[in-house]
């Protein structure tokens, strides 16, 4: 199909339509240009918050290390032969292992217990036995077409699974005619592996046990044995060589047995792991203050033609980050209230602030105080709550607080629902038909039933009830006052509660209980610092509107009134933490909601572009409409112009004359 002329931009009118209206159309869309030249930096912006919340999440998790402990905790384990030919132990220990060392004398090591058969002349052959036997309680029956090996592959196919009997069957081919079935205890131990006839006399047969059902001497390939040994002249027996409950947070891995040998473990503090970790902080830390200070420097530099410029990071002047340029030096460089003198600096262990906004880290100046100032580091670092009521555990003291010291009124103490028989004989009377008593506690909604029958006395009714309760676990105490019983809820709260309901009561002379009794508990209340509290169970917060806000105790008493002091002192890591705190936390914290703004403003921009290109598009059909109608009109006018032109030409005229005079002469 020809393209109509009037289609072909600029072709009748000599102008460059096309050009034109985009020229307008830029014009019109600056304002959207300038919207996405913000969408950009928005999106510089977000990439920098992220990168900037990476470090400060670092760097909070190293402080919080460093706060509860846990960068200190590590211990480790050294073994050191003090008589005889070879160290008889090795150790590993958990963060629960306390310093100290250990004398160990080991006389016997634990041996698995491993028992053969008498002598069978084939492995493959039937062994016409019938019957069944328990390998530690579990049950292999035996065909008479079952072979030595088919009877292994069942003892095995037991040896598996949630239960297994802990007992591995193999097969020991002595020679051609000369099979075995040997048993081997997965674990050591002198009990080693329990076997018993429960139908016919195959382990009897077989020559594991005589007719007793004691296992016979010849059968024992390898006796199992207990690990006897002693720690400080302390005797131990355990049924294996890794010993995990002698020493907290020990565990021994007894390896040889001497007589007379003796092997020293000494347990210490690792002050190799606390100082890795220390160093992780300070690391931390620098990578965030060359962040921070990267984003707060402009970058001059000229362009192709010589021209200066200037590069401006994404978060420059940024309140977040000049924030924490000022409030991380200040949390290191504070004096800890409650550290010891020498000690209340960071500082002073080995950590200090440099001209240029960086830590350094002494390790050697830490490693001299981490064995001999442990306590003192912790106290330093960490976050220190005591109490000096013992009823009363400072349990967490929330965001908003400093170190100080609260007072604590209690006006209430917890307590727990309880309901008791009064007056009960001591024997029920349930008519001709039992009552049934249900039980239900109200925190889980688990119930228990119990039959009452006439003639049990309180002593039948508390272990009926007990029983059931045990068994269902709730956690309701059953306990006797005389003849009469009495249930008590063990947790303290007012969400703790239960209900009794007992159907068929009425009928008897005798009865415990009513046809409906409950109980529910009430909560602890106090304040602390003067200011309101919130008790929940026996845990009392300081409400959110208040000085005191979050910090939590327990209280575990029965006296009200004034139960003395909480005080709480902010070591330098928790100080650290509690400030990156504010930043970091998922949700509330500003790094969030700074990004949340960042990414509703670039949501905004964007509806705000879209919406320009829409009425672009329109403005932009409209002019090209306008512009065809011109070219249109232009290229009428052209027609008619050269219509008229044809019509009063000279060759038109002499045409004309012609014509006329011809006419003439011819008449």
């Amino acid at each position: 199909m020809t393209t109509p002329l009037t289609s072909i931009s600029g072709l009748i009118s000599g102008i460059d339509t096309s050009s034109l209206i985009d020229a307008i159309i830029a014009q019109d869309r600056q304002p959207a240009a300038n919207m996405e030249t913000q969408e950009t930096a928005i999106a510089a912006q977000q990439a920098a918050l992220a990168a900037y919340g990476t470090l400060l999440g670092a760097l909070d998790d190293a402080a919080g290390a460093m706060q509860d402990g846990t960068s200190f905790s590590a211990t480790t384990a050294n073994a050191t032969i003090l008589a005889g030919s070879k160290a008889l132990v090795s150790a590993t220990t958990t963060s629960d292992a306390v310093p100290g060392t250990y004398q160990i004398q080991v006389t016997q090591l634990a041996a698995a217990e491993k028992l053969g058969s008498t002598t069978q002349a084939s492995s493959t052959a039937a062994l016409g036995l019938t019957g069944a036997f328990t390998v530690n309680g579990q049950s292999v029956n035996v065909t008479a077409t079952d072979t030595l090996a088919s009877v292994r592959d069942k003892i095995n196919a037991l040896d598996s699974g949630a239960t297994p009997t802990g007992v591995t069957a193999s097969i020991l081919a002595v020679s051609p005619t000369d099979n075995r079935l040997v048993l081997t205890s997965d674990n050591t131990g002198a009990a080693g592996a329990t076997l018993a006839d429960t139908s016919g006399n195959i382990t009897q047969t077989l020559g594991f046990i005589d007719g007793t059902g004691a296992k016979l001497d010849s059968a024992k390939l390898v006796k199992g044995a207990d690990a006897n040994f002693s720690i400080d002249t302390i005797g131990f027996t355990r049924s294996s060589n890794t010993v995990t409950d002698a020493i907290d947070g020990v565990t021994l891995n007894l390896t040889g047995a001497e007589a007379g040998a003796t092997t020293q473990v000494t347990v210490s503090r690792d002050e190799t792991t606390a100082a890795t970790a220390v160093q992780g902080f300070v690391d931390a830390y620098n990578a965030v203050i060359a962040f921070v200070q990267q984003q707060g420097t402009v970058t001059q530099s000229t362009d192709a033609n010589g021209a200066p410029t200037s590069s401006i990071p994404p978060l420059y002047s940024d309140s977040l980050v000049r924030g924490i340029r000022g409030q991380l030096p200040d949390a290191m460089l504070q004096t800890v209230l409650g550290a010891a003198g020498d000690l209340a600096t960071a500082g002073a262990a080995g950590i200090t602030l440099g001209a240029d906004g960086k830590l350094s880290f002494d390790s050697t100046k830490f490693a001299s105080l981490f064995q001999t100032r442990y306590a003192d580091l912790q106290t330093l670092f960490g976050e220190t709550r005591t109490a000096d009521n013992s009823a009363v555990t400072f349990l967490s003291s929330g965001q908003s607080v400093g170190s100080g010291t609260w007072d604590v009124n209690i006006t209430a103490p917890a307590t727990a629902a309880a309901l008791s028989t009064s007056g009960f004989s001591g024997t029920y009377d349930a008519g001709s038909t039992p009552d049934t008593m249900t039980l239900t506690d109200k925190q889980t909604g688990k119930s228990v039933q119990v039959a009452l029958t006439t003639g049990m006395t309180t002593s039948d009714i508390v272990t009926a009830l007990q029983s059931a309760i045990t068994s269902a676990g709730l956690t309701i105490n059953v306990t006797t006052s005389g003849n009469d019983i009495a249930l008590t809820q063990q947790n303290a709260a007012s969400y703790a509660g239960f209900t009794v309901a007992v159907d068929g009561v009425g009928d008897g002379a005798s009865e415990a209980w009513g046809a409906t009794a409950s109980a529910v508990g009430t909560d602890v209340q106090g304040t602390i610092g003067g200011f309101a509290a919130t008790g929940s169970g026996s845990t009392l917060v300081g409400n959110s509107d208040t000085a005191a806000a979050g910090l939590t105790i327990r209280y575990s008493g029965t006296a009200t009134g004034d139960l003395g002091n909480i005080t709480l002192d902010l070591g330098t890591a928790s100080s650290v933490k509690r400030l990156l705190d504010n930043y970091v936390d998922q949700g509330s914290g500003l790094l969030d909601q700074h990004a949340s703004a960042l990414t509703d403003q670039n949501s905004r921009l964007v509806q705000q572009v879209a919406d320009i290109d829409t009425r672009l598009a329109g403005e932009r059909a409209a002019l090209v409409a306008q512009y065809s109608a011109m070219e249109a009109a232009i290229a009428n006018l052209k027609s008619q112009a050269q219509s008229l032109l044809a019509f009063t030409s000279p060759s038109s005229t002499s045409s004309s004359s012609s014509s006329s005079g011809s006419t003439l002469l011819g008449g």
